[in-house]
């Protein structure tokens, strides 16, 4: 390889890092953050002549517009073309995991992680996919390294919430993140309003409980 050539393919690999398309609906009494599935639209075929640069702002277009086969098919000669850069596999984790393929989403965003342990895009979504997998502990993990890269990304809070409330049964680990979700979005979502009030009348008989002093 050209020694020239080496700035060129960091730089590279750290847009792609950057420009990830995240979301998808996951199955669940409580269902995780994401975008609801629908029909792709006609396809688009790329020019093969195009820049890896391109390309890839053209294979997220087309994810974005719901192209879903041709994105996975793009996304899959970018990640052999460029595999230093960690976005390819990252979609092809969200692509995976949106059409309920999910140990190929396992696989996928494993290996975003192992290319670029900083992609907290891909740790989000390789705990939404442990989630689907039945695999909690690994969603937590997972989550956790989502949040100690990106404390701001409101979703990994909403779903790691969601994690703890059920089935880890760790309340006030559930309430702590319901509340920053909340607070980072501004919103007032009443599906995260019940859950809180819900798990605050948990924890209020354990509260009395330690507030009580000894019988005389």
């Amino acid at each position: 390889m050209n020694p020239s050539s080496k700035p060129r393919l960091a730089a590279l690999a750290a847009l792609m890092s950057a420009l990830v398309l995240a979301g998808c609906a996951a199955p669940g009494a409580r269902p995780d953050a994401g975008d609801d599935p629908d029909a792709p639209e006609e396809s688009v075929i790329g020019d093969a002549g195009q820049s890896v640069e391109a390309r890839y702002l053209e294979a997220l277009d087309l994810m974005k517009r719901n192209q879903f086969d041709d994105a996975q098919a793009a996304f899959e000669a970018l990640a052999q073309e460029a595999p230093e850069a960690s976005g390819p596999p990252t979609n092809l984790g969200i692509l995976h995991l949106r059409a309920k393929r999910l140990p190929q989403a396992r696989a996928a965003l494993q290996q975003a992680v192992q290319i670029n342990p900083k992609n907290a895009v891909a740790w989000h979504e390789l705990g939404r996919t442990e989630r689907q997998l039945n695999n909690p502990a690994g969603a937590r993990d997972a989550y956790l390294k989502a949040l100690a890269l990106d404390d701001q990304l409101a979703e990994a809070h909403l779903n790691l919430g969601l994690v703890l409330d059920q089935p880890l049964n760790d309340v006030e680990g559930a309430l702590t993140h319901y509340r920053r979700y909340l607070a980072l979005t501004g919103s007032e979502d009443l599906r995260v309003l019940v859950w809180i009030a819900e798990l605050e009348r948990k924890a209020a008989p354990d509260t009395a409980g330690q507030n009580e002093g000894p019988t005389p």
